[in-house]
């Protein structure tokens, strides 16, 4: 028979075991979670299309506040872009204030959103390009996390964030830039939030 001295110091090992055990689950717990923060901000980790649109269907807006709030969250101009639709001014936003001329690597979120509270990508470095508009220009977006409604005069169509709906601007196609979803992303940058690679700060014009 097992002595009680040999009983207890098995138990011990088992503890210890499983107290090993549970760091290492832990560890690996944080290390997922230090993985996901930092991919949400690397444009390697989204999506391009190799044909097609990554546009999304019309929906529900998952971020709902009253007019006040928004007033309060964003700042004047955003609020004039985002909420009330207006349009910055062309060839005059450069870095830092604005993201015509923006180069860095990074993931472009939405800045409503952001105010509100959550992190929602819209855009990053590789959709972007130099398209001469005076507007920062995308070919594509995040998969879903915009989507388009024809404007009332019927010659354009608006783009929104599907989370908050907030106004980003206009997407046209047709312009033979020679990507493979054949769309012009026209973005304002008052509608954007830049994050860098590898950071998780975010960089307001």
């Amino acid at each position: 028979p097992m002595s009680s001295s040999v009983a207890m110091a098995l138990r011990r090992m088992r503890i210890f075991a499983q107290q090993v055990q549970g760091k290492g689950n832990a560890c690996k717990r944080s290390l997922r979670s230090v993985a996901t923060s930092s991919s949400i901000s690397d444009p390697q980790a989204y999506k391009l299309p190799s044909s097609g649109s990554h546009i999304g269907p019309v929906g529900e807006a998952r971020i709902k506040l009253s007019d006040l709030d928004w007033k309060t969250r964003l700042s004047s101009n955003q609020y004039l872009v985002l909420r009330q639709k207006a349009t910055e001014p062309g060839h005059r936003l450069l870095f830092p204030d604005g993201f015509d001329d923006h180069v860095e690597e990074g993931v472009y979120f939405c800045a409503g959103c952001l105010a509100a509270g959550k992190k929602q990508p819209l855009y990053t470095s590789e959709m972007k390009f130099d398209c001469g508009c005076g507007w920062p220009g995308f070919w594509t977006n995040v998969t879903n996390n915009v989507f388009e409604l024809q404007d009332a005069d019927g010659h354009r169509c608006e783009i929104l964030c599907s989370s908050c709906h907030g106004h980003l601007g206009h997407v046209f196609r047709g312009e033979g830039f020679g990507f493979p979803t054949d769309e012009r992303h026209c973005v304002n940058s008052m509608s954007l939030a830049f994050m860098p690679k590898g950071s998780e700060e975010t960089v307001l014009p």
